[in-house]
């Protein structure tokens, strides 16, 4: 997100894995290229993303999405609770305040989680990292609380690797990937996805 409030693909890079060492690669070649003043940092989880992001920008809260997290929760749930597990923490992530989601999260826990211990672990432990978003305007929280926004690049992406099937080295496969990105982040050009005013001009801070 650039401060013109618009998206923009910033690189197209292949990984063996997604481990530290290679986001922190990704991130190097950023912060080399002139990559400053980063705020946030949304991401699903994953603990290489989140320690290369710490190590490389130490300045950058690390927002995990809220819709990746109530997976997980409801994935060590029973199939009978799930639809109301899932309402009850999709309800936690839309408070209208972070202290709104503290109390609407002891209020699953008294309730509903104490059918499941484990779902209501998974959901304690990731609570404070997804809910960073409430430190930003309100009027971004919708976006900056899950990788949604990205979903449409990256089923597209997998969509034309499986299309392939296999590729006879990386350099093609970076080829198409590349194409595919260009392709699909045309449109983020056209339209400006958060007002960056509100950043200085009337910030919903809370605690």
């Amino acid at each position: 997100m650039g401060e013109d409030g618009h998206r923009h693909l910033l690189a197209v890079t292949l990984g063996g894995s997604e481990s530290v060492d290679s986001w922190l690669e990704l991130l190097r070649q950023l912060l080399e290229r002139g990559l400053r003043g980063v705020r946030l940092v949304i991401a699903d989880g994953h603990a290489g993303l989140a320690a290369a992001a710490r190590q490389s920008l130490p300045e950058a809260q690390l927002q995990r999405c809220t819709v990746h997290l109530t997976r997980n929760v409801l994935a060590k749930a029973p199939w009978r609770l799930r639809g109301r597990l899932g309402k009850d923490t999709s309800a936690i992530f839309e408070a209208p305040s972070l202290q709104d989601a503290r109390k609407r999260l002891e209020a699953l826990q008294a309730g509903l989680g104490r059918q499941v211990p484990e779902a209501m672990e998974c959901l304690r432990d990731g609570f404070a990292a997804a809910t960073c978003f409430f430190s930003f305007p309100k009027a971004h929280w919708k976006r900056l609380r899950s990788t949604n926004g990205l979903e449409r690049l990256h089923g597209e992406v997998k969509r034309r690797i499986r299309s392939v099937g296999a590729f006879p080295d990386r350099a093609s496969a970076l080829r198409l990937i590349t194409a595919v990105a260009l392709d699909v982040t045309g449109i983020w050009d056209d339209r400006r996805y958060l007002d960056m005013a509100l950043l200085t001009s009337n910030p919903d801070i809370v605690e």
